[in-house]
């Protein structure tokens, strides 16, 4: 898996194991990670995750600095219930996110919008080999039909 991947339309989802993804949800959080597998819901699975959201006072404030642009009112009454549209977002004001360090998660198929690949699987992760001080790395364990008959 060296190789990289070209990305089709034909791709597969299995296709991205082990490839770090950016996952965006309902709820306006992005969870970058790396996936290690995902069912028919699209339920998915992320190693090393790192969650980015708004928060709820630079939330508050792109409205204001919105409506005085548009000289509109538009309601604010709770930050949690209105989504915040990338249209609603001034061009020239970025959000404040806010980051964490969550590790493993099982993120809900209902609650991802969309995703995209950040990177290709990662050459780090070395399947099926010992973490010894050896030079050489031997598999952890070996298929009965690989193994050399002895008769």
């Amino acid at each position: 898996m060296s190789a990289k991947l070209p990305i089709t339309k034909k791709t597969k989802m299995s296709d991205l194991i082990n490839n770090r993804l950016k996952i965006h949800t309902v709820d306006n959080r992005t969870y970058t990670g790396t996936l290690l597998s995902f069912d028919k819901h699209l339920n998915v699975v992320l190693a090393d995750t790192e969650e980015a959201r708004i928060t709820k006072k630079s939330l508050t404030e792109l409205r204001i600095q919105s409506q005085k642009r548009a000289n509109k009112k538009l309601p604010i009454t709770s930050a949690s219930t209105t989504p915040l549209f990338p249209t609603e977002i001034p061009k020239s004001s970025k959000p404040d996110l806010t980051r964490r360090h969550i590790g493993l998660i099982v993120l809900r198929g209902e609650q991802i919008v969309n995703f995209t690949i950040e990177t290709g699987p990662s050459s780090d992760l070395k399947v099926g080999t010992t973490g010894g001080s050896t030079s050489s790395s031997r598999p952890v364990k070996q298929p009965v039909s690989k193994l050399k008959k002895i008769a």
